[in-house]
């Protein structure tokens, strides 16, 4: 792996790819800069924002690529900009109620922003400047799921002491048709792979999920009787062959989209006795010069038993790019990468670190899994061929997020203040 120099970035959370893998977007305080993803050295545009402290609280690339927003939550402000056009620009401001978040159409054309207080979506138009639609009483925490085809909308929206999905046109942003929910207080809304289903689910001190069919058909509820607190993550599997419902208690439970019943339930034991692949991080003896502590990762033997506890800083579920893996980390062993076969159902792989994992996140093009722990290291796990991890140069470095590019050649290693590029090379494996 070869790293670019440092740059700097106020916010690891906001560094984005745009979606053709061209630039990375990273905000410097109140300035957004573009930058070429292949060579970060060469700035395509910068922009000024108005924003005062705390500055840019959100940064996102549109589906073409074409524009990007920055938003100031504290100031109730949304502006849209034009790498290739730095003369164009849009500014989105609120009058009525101020803005918590804001997403794009699947267009490119329309910005949507959710008012606080679950008062209302606003749906922006930059082709028409006086253009705009509302849909009312969205639930921002629920947010609004897409159609895979970018056809529609679902909104979760609360009314009369009720939940429902409204699904609405993104051409003129009409409602198509009204979902019933029996949840209290429905917590997101996910569309199928295929299109034709919506899983919704229920309120954190409750597992209830619902699976309904574009017609409004309640297809499954899912309440399993010794779950305990509710869904903390739902996935779709690529396909939309299953889809994994994550519950606080570190359970996984696989739905199978033919019948909607379990047919798996993954749960992550400190106790390992079956055979499979452990890989423990271990550090190496530390040279009286040395300026930082080097590891290495070595199988363990094998019954064995995990590190339990420690700060949790990430939990993390998510199906790999062609959806044959399974990976998961989770607060109660939050030093512990877990990879699961799907077709099998049986554990591939269990990576043990030394430091709570932050970051944990598949190559969107093959099954390459990255993960990092707060150290100057990047970890690298690949089927049949183990697992790695690689220096930051920089000493001052602590990798706390990494974000890939679209197109699977690099990713964006993000330290406190500063990122640098990665890029994978197969000429040579670390020692």
């Amino acid at each position: 792996m070869e790293f670019s120099d440092l740059y700097k970035q106020s916010n690891s959370a906001l560094a984005q790819f745009s979606p053709d893998g061209r630039f990375i977007a990273v905000a410097v305080e109140h300035r957004l800069i573009v930058r070429d993803s292949e060579n970060p050295k060469r700035i395509h545009a910068v922009f000024s924002t108005p924003y005062t402290a705390p500055f840019v609280q959100q940064v996102e690339w549109s589906r073409d690529s074409r524009f990007v927003l920055t938003a100031s939550f504290a100031q109730s402000r949304v502006d849209v900009w034009a790498p290739d056009d730095i003369d164009w620009r849009c500014a989105i401001t609120d009058e009525v109620a101020r803005v918590e978040r804001a997403v794009w159409s699947p267009d490119s054309l329309h910005v949507l922003t959710f008012s606080e207080l679950d008062l209302r979506l606003s749906v922006w138009s930059l082709v028409d400047g006086d253009e705009r639609r509302y849909v009312q009483f969205p639930k921002v925490q629920a947010g609004v799921g897409f159609h895979p085809d970018g056809e529609f909308a679902a909104v979760a929206q609360r009314r009369d002491l009720r939940d429902y999905i409204g699904v609405y046109s993104t051409q003129d942003w009409r409602l198509v048709r009204e979902l019933a929910l029996d949840t209290a207080d429905v917590q997101g809304v996910r569309w199928s792979p295929d299109g034709l289903h919506i899983v919704a689910w229920d309120t954190s001190a409750s597992f209830v999920v619902q699976v309904l069919n574009v017609g409004g058909a309640v297809k499954r509820s899912v309440q399993p009787a010794d779950a305990g607190l509710g869904v903390r993550t739902c996935v779709w599997s690529p396909s939309g062959q299953f889809v994994v419902l994550g519950g606080y208690d570190g359970r996984l439970h696989v739905l199978s989209s033919l019948t909607w019943r379990a047919v798996a339930t993954l749960e992550p034991k400190p106790h390992i006795s079956v055979p499979t692949d452990v890989f423990c991080e271990t550090e190496l003896p530390r040279a009286l010069s040395a300026s930082r502590i080097h590891t290495r990762f070595d199988l363990a033997t094998v019954p064995c038993t995990l590190k339990m506890g420690g700060k949790s800083h990430k939990t993390c579920v998510e199906f790999s790019a062609d959806g044959s893996l399974l990976c998961a980390v989770n607060e109660a062993m939050p030093c512990t990468v877990w990879v699961w076969q799907v077709r099998t159902m049986r554990v591939s792989a269990i990576i043990q670190t030394l430091h709570p994992v932050r970051v944990c996140v598949w190559s969107p093009v093959e099954n390459v899994l990255v993960f990092a722990t707060g150290t100057a290291s990047v970890y690298l796990w690949r089927e049949n061929r183990g697992c790695h991890l690689f220096e930051v140069p920089a000493a001052s470095v602590a990798v706390g997020g990494v974000v890939w590019n679209p197109n699977g050649d690099g990713m964006a290693v993000l330290s406190k203040g500063l990122f640098a590029m990665a890029y994978i090379t197969d000429q040579t494996e670390p020692e």
